[in-house]
């Protein structure tokens, strides 16, 4: 090995450049150093850094990064195992020599290390013989998942003093026309209801314009019977989430908590298939890990819905974060408190196949087509830009789904017949429909992916309690978030370790993103850590 490749690997290794060196100890480290298949141990170790000026290290320190004994030409990559660590563990290469070159004992050093000392397969084995669980959670099923959602429960609700309120004035309006009843609501109704109970009964003479009084009270009676309905389901599937969430309180592990934001019914839903998927990998499903799964608990309760997400979040080795579309307070905050307590998150935003996900969107409700053209339209930038033409024009003259969707009568109760319907009569324009939104769709994800691994203010953040930067962990597959799922509650990451100008980078190789950063910036290095540390 040259001497200046040492001086570098030393410097590297204290974190401080090696200052003082005199003719004298170049000419002994240039004997020394060509004797690059000799094995040398701790104390011989010891006499290169005296050498250089730099403080000696205790046997544990050597043994864990050089092993007992090592040749020359492999303290380069005992250097590297170092720095690595350093950075995992401390964010900072000087104060990690300092601390752990002093150590004596050697479970002194790997209590220090700290989780950064576990071995995979001792993880491994620790997660296979855990005992299971003794109560399970009693699963609610994909369809129903949404009924769990506010916007479910308030439109149910609102639907239901709709119906009550119609019913109640057709009976006192006599035998009147459907007309005659609509003039009849200011006087029955209170102001704030005025106004929809009349689009409401509009709609309904628009979509039967023979129908009279009679029919109205009788459509009223069967849509009384599907709100009720409705609000059975709702009611039994809050009862379930409320058991799970008991269950979710009792168990002794939690390993990962899914961060995400759920108000429309496809977001529900597709948490759900994400969880499923993730969750039954074989790499996964054989550790038997628990999980927190937002869409299989509930409670009416905003307060203790905010102490149970703490809890769980508290708890949970690692976070599972859906990046989806926007960004909301909630799952933010989520995402921050985790890295903040120095835990990985795994964030997922799928990669997207576009003919696939537009054959996915046509199965959905004619609602949330819609909602999702009006979406993409706004958010995705260059939306005009991509869309031609004779697509544009298309889309402005596809105004059925919409039209359909206003004529809508009751928001928790869909026409299964009006929809099969509307299907059968324009399956094309809505597959052609949808994958003008897959197209946007992608183009949405690809961007958020490029800001989350270069500019997003939260891919990383410090550590309260140690001051190290933790980087958030960004996958587009669920193949890929379950080997690095598994990776992490294992400890068998892998990292690349990468400097440039202005960082020394620590780099995930499955997500392929920045997990650990060290600053070369002086100044900044050095009032951090001043401030910091105290």
């Amino acid at each position: 090995m040259k001497i200046d490749a040492f001086i570098k690997l030393i410097s590297d290794l204290t974190g401080t450049e090696v200052k003082g060196i005199v003719d004298s100890d170049r000419e002994c480290l240039e004997k020394l150093l060509s004797k690059n298949d000799d094995l040398i141990d701790c104390s011989q170790f010891n006499e290169l850094l005296l050498l250089v000026n730099k403080d000696r290290v205790r046997p544990p320190f050597f043994r864990h990064f050089f092993g007992g004994s090592c040749k020359i030409d492999d303290i380069q990559e005992g250097v590297q195992l170092f720095r690595k660590t350093a950075m995992l563990r401390y964010g900072n290469f000087v104060f990690a020599y300092r601390t752990l070159s002093k150590i004596r004992e050697d479970q002194a050093f790997l209590d220090e290390l700290a989780e950064w000392s576990a071995k995979s397969d001792d993880e491994t084995t620790r997660l296979l013989e855990r005992k299971p669980k003794l109560l399970e959670i009693d699963s609610i099923d994909r369809d129903s998942t949404v009924l769990l959602g506010y916007l479910s429960v308030a439109e149910m609700a609102k639907d239901k003093t709709s119906c009550d309120l119609l019913n109640q004035i057709a009976e006192e309006s006599g035998q009147g026309s459907i007309k005659r009843l609509i003039s009849s609501i200011g006087k029955y109704a209170k102001p704030e209801y005025k106004s929809d109970l009349e689009k409401l009964v509009a709609r309904y003479i628009g979509q039967n314009p023979d129908a009279n009084l009679a029919t109205f009270k009788d459509f009223l009676r069967r849509s009384r019977e599907q709100i009720d309905k409705t609000a059975s389901r709702i009611k039994k599937a809050q009862g379930k989430g409320q058991h799970n969430q008991d269950v979710y309180l009792t168990w002794d592990h939690m390993d990962v908590y899914f961060a995400t934001s759920m108000r429309k019914p496809w977001e529900f839903k597709e948490l759900y298939d994400f969880i499923q998927q993730l969750m039954s990998a074989p790499e996964i499903l054989e550790l038997h890990l628990r999980y927190f799964d937002p869409t299989q608990s509930y409670t009416g309760n905003r307060i203790n819905k905010g102490l149970l997400e703490t809890l769980m979040l508290k708890r949970a080795r690692c976070t599972v974060y859906s990046v989806q579309d926007t960004d909301t307070l909630g799952k933010d905050s989520e995402l921050a408190a985790t890295l903040a307590q120095g835990k990985p998150v795994i964030a997922y935003l799928p990669e997207v196949d576009v003919e696939k996900r537009a054959r996915e969107l046509a199965c959905e409700d004619p609602q949330t087509i819609t909602d999702r053209l009006k979406f993409v339209a706004f958010a995705d930038s260059s939306f005009d830009d991509n869309v031609d033409g004779a697509e544009g024009d298309f889309i402005r003259r596809f105004d059925e789904l919409e039209e359909f969707c206003r004529r809508r009568i009751w928001h928790s109760v869909s026409d299964v017949q009006a929809v099969r319907s509307l299907r059968n009569r324009c399956e094309k324009e809505i597959l052609r429909l949808c994958r003008i939104i897959a197209a946007a769709e992608k183009r949405i994800c690809d961007g958020r992916a490029k800001i989350f691994r270069t500019i997003h203010p939260l891919a990383l953040q410090v550590n309260l309690a140690t001051g190290v930067a933790n980087g958030v962990l960004l996958v587009r597959s669920v193949e890929q978030a379950a080997r690095l799922l598994r990776c992490v509650v294992t400890r068998s990451m892998e990292f690349d370790l990468e400097e440039d100008a202005e960082l020394w980078r620590l780099r995930e190789r499955i997500s392929g993103c920045d997990y650990r950063v060290v600053t070369k910036d002086p100044k900044l290095s050095n009032c951090f850590w001043n401030f910091y540390l105290n």
